[in-house]
């Protein structure tokens, strides 16, 4: 399964999914859903909401190597634009407890031209309710502002 999922500047999600090689289950798709529209919302211009990209990163296990990078570097972007992404799975494995994924994701930051890469991720299932958590990210450099 091809997945596209798209937050537009204007914060709209829209979630398209094509046949391709990678077909991750319906819960690994989700979770990235989840957290990309979670990186959407984390900035406010309407000075109601504070910017605040703690619930997309509440996504990522904060002891995994080059956590505290990937944080300085959404807490900046979040603070300074609107940000929307595009992800498509280009390979997914592992099993119910661990997934390794190559994704294609793509960033549209406010007033910058998009920026794409392929970043490897490793997921895997913690704490009681065994929800996911990227415990590894390369590279991480990708969401500094």
């Amino acid at each position: 399964m091809r997945l596209l999922l798209q937050m537009s500047l204007l914060n709209v999600l829209l979630f398209v999914a094509k046949l391709s090689a990678a077909d991750p289950p319906p819960d690994v798709v989700d979770f990235f859903r989840v957290m990309t529209q979670a990186l959407a919302d984390a900035h406010s211009d309407n000075g109601l909401l504070s910017n605040d990209a703690a619930t997309f990163l509440a996504n990522f296990d904060p002891s995994m190597a080059g956590y505290a990078e990937l944080r300085a570097g959404v807490e900046d972007m979040v603070a300074r634009a609107r940000v929307g992404a595009a992800l498509e799975f280009v390979a997914d494995g592992g099993d119910d407890n661990k997934r390794t994924l190559d994704v294609d994701w793509t960033l549209e930051i406010e007033g910058q031209r998009p920026r794409r890469a392929t970043l490897k991720c490793t997921i895997e299932r913690s704490g009681n309710k065994k929800k996911w958590k990227i415990t590894s990210l390369a590279p991480v450099s990708f969401f500094k502002f």
